[in-house]
């Protein structure tokens, strides 16, 4: 029993440094693209997820405009066909910007299903990043590999969307952050210069 607690314990205190360790890093990144990538490592890393995606909302904070993914190959990305807009129970979180866990998404009442060729993914933790009080999007992860998302993947995940939002707003805030975001970003910098 003690072995088991405190084995616990050194799981949390690990899950808590790289929790801490990655805020400076993801500020200090100006690249959208990679902090988008490095936070979605780390979801996975520290909520045992198998699959993680951030989705950015559109300027009018309806849709998703841009999701990206950690855990599938391009393979099945192109087997699935297009990315989500943001129906279902990904819409939840855009009309509902709360935490959101779930052990079976295929049973929430907004679940609309998964393409043909998705991998099956049952349970779910999606959390809003918020930018001064606004939603920007939302973190999701799905397939959790040992048992269900508990109270403190929540913590964790809410946690590391509160780095990623001030990470974000950081970098619109800089003066040619948009230079230094590199090719494939001028988009996405639209939508970061106008706050969406």
């Amino acid at each position: 029993m003690f072995r088991r607690r405190d084995m616990n314990q050194t799981l949390e205190v690990d899950r808590l440094r790289q929790l801490i360790a990655l805020g400076p890093t993801l500020v200090a990144e100006l690249d959208l693209d990679a902090v988008l990538n490095r936070l979605l490592d780390t979801a996975c890393s520290v909520t045992g997820a198998r699959y993680a995606a951030i989705g950015v909302l559109d300027k009018e904070r309806r849709a998703l405009e841009r999701f990206v993914t950690l855990g599938l190959s391009a393979e099945q990305e192109r087997a699935i066909g297009p990315r989500p807009r943001g129906r279902g129970v990904l819409g939840v979180l855009i009309n509902d910007p709360r935490p959101l866990r779930l052990t079976d998404v295929s049973t929430h009442p907004s679940s609309s299903g998964f393409p043909a060729q998705h991998p099956p993914m049952r349970s779910f933790l999606g959390v809003p990043v918020l930018i001064r009080g606004q939603a920007w999007g939302n973190l999701y992860l799905t397939e959790k590999r040992i048992g269900e998302f508990t109270e403190a993947d929540e913590f964790a995940a809410t946690t590391l969307a509160t780095w990623a939002a001030i990470a974000v707003d950081h970098a619109r805030l800089l003066p040619g952050a948009g230079e230094r975001q590199g090719a494939g970003a001028d988009e996405q910098q639209g939508s970061l210069s106008a706050g969406g």
